[in-house]
């Protein structure tokens, strides 16, 4: 600051962090802080008595006593490490493996290509239906980029202050503009299916009508399907917002693409991948549909469930059916229609969830109708 003495806190870490009642951060507890004398010439101060918290402290100053400000650009470092994976720098589960904490455990993730590994579970958790419930890559790049640089282990490898912000800053736009990159406007929509004609009715469900069209993108006209949804068929906010999140997040050769979605003028509108051949059920009986491609639609709608079951947070359909299994060209299965998917916390030791009856009769498992259990296995039934 202007014709103030420049500040080294010198024990920056999370608990020195303190958090106002809209989360707004103010550092705290200068006891251990110095004063860079004004009229010091040189960025330096070299001490013989080197303090903080050790699993914090940079290791040029520990090894040195150099004090620079970017000793506290290391701390500063860790604790954004602490942010990303949850867990205190001198958590058991650091130092267990390196009496140093939680840094050289990110060294060593980093250099192994493996530091996504220890992001905090709960980033990847089902975040109340919002549509944002862990970074995205882009956000979460930038975020590792300046964190590990933060952390390199000389002092003139370190970062500015002012480019560790501006980084921060670019990937906090990176998420908050995530999924806006795929918002479309209603005028789009209304004009690539001639403002919902029923000319342009290409399929009909429970929750509203879906209408074939054309959008323009950077590669051209791209066919779309669009699903409108319709409120008085029971379709919410909820439903909407889950079917957002989990095509934004499990993207699949086998799970229907979603181009992009439209929330305006109380419209709830999915736009996906335009699927030529329709749904499932219009081809049962067919007898053009030979055995081999029978088998072969099996394995594809198999392999998608597999995908959609094996991940950190597995999501269970609740609704497998023909109808919501859609056909591309070249006969490529693909499973759509998430609106009464949950994402849920299933794990080697939690392997079912209680939950209110959803799906269509006919095609419910029997013990998740009788008890509300819900199991990966009562999607194989759908099946």
């Amino acid at each position: 600051m202007d014709n103030k003495q420049k500040i080294i806190h010198r024990d920056i870490k999370s608990a020195n962090i303190l958090l106002s009642e809209n989360w707004e951060a103010k550092i705290a507890d200068f006891g251990l802080s110095r004063f860079h004398p004004i009229n010091h010439t040189k960025s330096t101060i070299i001490t013989n008595n080197v303090v903080g918290t050790r699993v914090y402290w940079d290791p040029e100053y520990e090894r040195t006593g150099n004090l620079k400000k970017e000793s506290d650009v290391y701390s500063f470092g860790v604790v954004l490490f602490e942010v990303l994976t949850g867990k205190l720098a001198y958590d058991s589960v650091y130092t267990n493996e390196n009496e140093k904490g939680l840094a050289p455990i990110v060294q060593q993730h980093v250099k192994k290509g493996t530091i996504t590994e220890m992001i905090d579970p709960n980033l990847k958790e089902e975040n109340t239906f919002t549509l944002s419930k862990g970074p995205n890559q882009d956000s979460l790049n930038t975020f590792l980029l300046i964190g590990h640089r933060c952390l390199a282990e000389k002092q003139a490898e370190r970062p500015t202050m002012k480019v560790v912000i501006k980084e921060l800053v670019k990937a906090l736009k990176f998420q908050e503009t995530y999924k806006d990159n795929r918002r479309i406007s209603l005028e789009e929509i209304l004009n690539a299916t001639q403002g919902f004609s029923d000319k342009n009715i290409i399929g009909k469900g429970g929750f509203g009508k879906v209408y074939g069209g054309e959008i323009i993108r950077a590669n051209g006209p791209t066919p779309i399907a669009v699903k409108r949804l319709d409120r008085q068929f029971g379709q919410g906010e909820r439903e909407f917002l889950i079917e957002v999140e989990v095509l934004f997040e499990y993207k699949h050769e086998n799970i229907i693409g979603l181009v992009g979605y439209c929330d305006e003028n109380g419209e709830k509108i999915l736009v996906y991948e335009y699927a030529s051949n329709g749904s499932l059920d219009r081809h049962l009986g067919d007898a053009s549909i030979t055995w081999t491609k029978r088998l072969k639609i099996g394995i594809d709608i198999a392999t998608g469930l597999d995908f959609l079951h094996g991940g950190g947070y597995p999501v269970i359909h609740r609704d497998v059916k023909s109808a919501n299994i859609l056909l591309n060209d070249d006969w490529k299965a693909k499973i759509t229609d998430f609106g009464l998917s949950m994402i849920t916390p299933l794990n080697n030791e939690i392997d079912f969830v209680i939950d209110n009856v959803a799906g269509t009769p006919g095609y419910c498992d029997p013990l998740y109708i009788e008890r509300g259990f819900l199991t990966r296995e009562s999607d194989i039934g759908l099946q």
